[in-house]
């Protein structure tokens, strides 16, 4: 099996006006650990409330940080208001800034570390169906605009390569490649995500995710990146595609698969 890949990794963010909708998750769970209080140093209270969403970590009872509340990954689309900033100081004597929230619908608040929270209202969960049929629409656009064949997505090659792509998240750096043995077997591996000065991913749906990831591939919206894809994906060679997409908060991961068979 003659094997290939292109690797091509950005920091990237894929930007579109339009707002999507927010997923609000209502169902926690509560968890207490014991814990030695820090002391309360400062309290600001905003003067208008700011519109957050969190990235992860967890949420305290307490300014103290005694009781720990939930874990936010179960709160990645939910909108919060954040009233007041603390700093504390930890039994290490280290001075950490919290921020109080609430959730819009009031049913989730807490303390949570600042650098777990980011401006703005996220976004809800991208249609990664829609975003494969976006893509390869796209995909097969420029093909024909080249003379050459469309490529044809299967549902084979599609769970392979999300199988990838759900790898990336939980592997990390350590992430290896699988193809299973699909023959002539090419990839491409992406990953975006979103910097502190601009917090979200900005898509409504899935299908902005396909037309931005096709747009950047082909250099139409990132002018800087690898130009590698471009001849891969415009081979006469394959014949066919499968593509995964995960979304985690504010990061996407992406797995393309190609074949020749």
């Amino acid at each position: 099996m003659n094997t290939k890949k292109i690797m091509i990794s950005a920091l990237t963010v894929l930007s579109v006006t339009t707002m999507g909708v927010a997923v609000t998750t209502n169902k926690t769970t509560t968890a207490f650990a014991k814990a030695k209080a820090a002391k309360v140093v400062k309290t600001t209270t905003y003067k208008a409330k700011h519109k957050v969403h969190v990235q992860g970590g967890w949420m305290y009872a307490n300014a103290k940080l005694t009781h720990k509340k939930y874990h936010l990954t179960k709160h990645l689309y939910t909108k919060f208001y954040a009233s007041k900033k603390v700093t504390v100081r930890k039994t290490n004597g280290k001075k950490v800034t919290l921020k109080y929230l609430t959730s819009k619908n009031s049913k989730v608040k807490g303390y949570v570390y600042a650098n777990n929270v980011r401006n703005q209202w996220g976004y809800g969960k991208y249609s990664v169906a829609a975003y494969r049929k976006r893509a390869v629409r796209d995909i097969n656009h420029d093909r024909a605009t080249r003379g050459l064949k469309p490529l044809t997505e299967t549902k084979k090659l599609d769970q392979i390569a999300q199988r990838n792509s759900n790898r990336m998240l939980k592997d990390g750096r350590s992430f290896k490649v699988n193809v299973e043995g699909t023959p002539h077997a090419g990839w491409i591996v992406d990953d975006y995500l979103a910097p502190k000065s601009n917090p979200i991913v900005h898509y409504e749906n899935g299908t902005q995710w396909g037309q931005g990831s096709v747009n950047s591939w082909m250099r139409r919206s990132d002018l800087n990146r690898d130009i590698g894809a471009i001849p891969y994906l415009m081979s006469a060679k394959h014949t066919r595609i499968g593509l995964g997409g995960t979304q985690h908060g504010q990061a996407i991961y992406m797995f393309v698969l190609l074949s020749n068979d």
